[in-house]
């Protein structure tokens, strides 16, 4: 037996034999994830924040053929302070402009459909769909026009919440490291219709557990 053959019959005796992209194989994903957003004011006028914040993301997989699969995920991200400069609101006495604080916590639900090429290694290409909550508590905004006096403008402005579609194209890279357990890295650029904040990424790692199912 030539070199060439023995490395290859060593190669397959340690690959893996389950391969997620496989039909009928079924994954159960967790993981912690990372986000990033483009966090404009819940309301009235003003500058846009980049906001970075952390949670966690569960899901389900399912091969409907050798190279594609379906999947479903829901997110979770903790809440996050975020501080808009310049925003102006209408109030009794007229307009008036300061600083916005609020606390906004964000969870949400996708679907979609990806193309897997590989084996041990794996690209992941794929879209999804789905709906994202926002609540936004702790609104404040704050006169800073007096260095040293910064206060409230006293608007008592309340809780509010937003219920968004998400549009996110998938791009991400798994591996196989046993006969059952995956890692995985899976970004997600989030484009959402009809909220506040139009555009995010979210960067999911999740470790899987997969298995063949009739």
């Amino acid at each position: 037996m030539g070199i060439r053959a023995v490395i290859v019959a060593a190669a397959l005796g340690l690959a893996p034999t389950l391969a997620a992209a496989d039909r009928s194989a079924l994954t159960l994903e967790l993981g912690p994830a990372v986000s990033a957003v483009a966090a404009s004011p819940s309301q009235g006028t003003g500058s846009s924040t980049l906001g970075t914040g952390a949670g966690a993301t569960a899901g389900i997989r399912y091969g409907i053929a050798n190279s594609f699969e379906l999947a479903a995920s829901g997110f979770w991200e903790a809440p996050a302070d975020y501080f808009h400069s310049g925003v102006e609101m209408g109030s009794a006495t007229g307009t008036v402009r300061g600083t916005l604080s609020e606390r906004t916590q964000r969870y949400g639900a996708l679907a979609g459909v990806r193309f897997v090429h590989g084996y041990v290694w794996r690209l992941h290409l794929g879209a999804e769909v789905g709906w994202a909550h926002v609540s936004y508590t702790r609104r404040d905004l704050i006169d800073v026009s007096v260095p040293g006096n910064e206060h409230s403008f006293g608007l008592g402005l309340r809780d509010r919440a937003t219920d968004s579609l998400v549009l996110a194209p998938v791009a991400g890279i798994e591996w196989q490291f046993t006969d059952h357990w995956t890692v995985s890295v899976m970004p997600r650029l989030q484009f959402v219709v009809g909220g506040v904040n139009r555009l995010g990424l979210l960067v999911p790692v999740t470790i899987g557990y997969g298995w063949y199912v009739l």
